[in-house]
C-alpha cells in the first residue's frame, strides 16, 4: 500500500482500519511529535492543530499500512489565499528515506486540486522540499 496523504479535521478521525482504540490517532501523531526533536512536543502541536479545526484548518495525516508516519499542518491565516504548510514530522524509523519530501508533495497536489495556488512553508525542512521539487512557483 503506497503512502498517503489524508486531510483530517478531527483528531478522532477513523484512518485506522484495523479497530482502534478510542483517540488512538492522537496518541500515535502525539508520539510522531514527542519523537521529532525539530518539532514542539505533541501535546502542544496537537492543541494548534485543534485550535486550527474550530476554524475550519485541515491537518494531513501519512498513512502507510494503516499506520500514521507522517503529518504537517495546512493552515489558512484568512488573510490570504496562501495555504501555511508546518509542523512536518516524519516516524523514526522512516526518516532520511525521502518519505518527508513524498508527503508534501501528495499535500502539495491534494490542495491545489482544491484550487490553492499559493504556499508558505513555515519550517525550514518544508521550505528546502518546496524549493528542491520547485513547488513555491505559483501554478495559473
Amino acid at each position: 500500500m503506497p503512502l498517503e496523504a489524508i486531510a483530517i479535521n478531527n483528531l478522532d478521525a477513523p484512518l485506522i482500519q484495523k479497530p482502534a482504540r478510542e483517540h488512538e490517532l492522537a496518541e500515535r501523531l502525539q508520539a510522531l511529535y514527542d519523537a521529532d526533536d525539530n518539532q514542539p512536543d505533541g501535546v502542544e502541536v496537537l492543541k494548534i492543530v485543534e485550535q486550527g479545526f474550530r476554524r475550519g484548518q485541515c491537518f494531513y495525516v501519512g498513512m502507510f499500512n494503516d499506520k500514521p508516519i507522517a503529518a504537517v499542518g495546512c493552515f489558512d491565516d484568512g488573510q490570504t489565499d496562501a495555504k501555511r504548510l508546518q509542523y512536518l514530522t516524519v516516524h523514526p524509523e522512516n526518516r532520511n528515506r525521502a518519505i518527508d519530501a513524498k508527503f508534501i508533495k501528495l499535500v502539495y497536489d491534494a490542495e491545489i486540486k482544491k484550487g490553492v495556488r499559493q504556499f508558505v512553508p513555515v519550517d525550514a525542512d518544508i521550505h528546502r522540499i518546496m524549493t528542491e521539487y520547485e513547488l513555491l512557483q505559483v501554478k495559473i
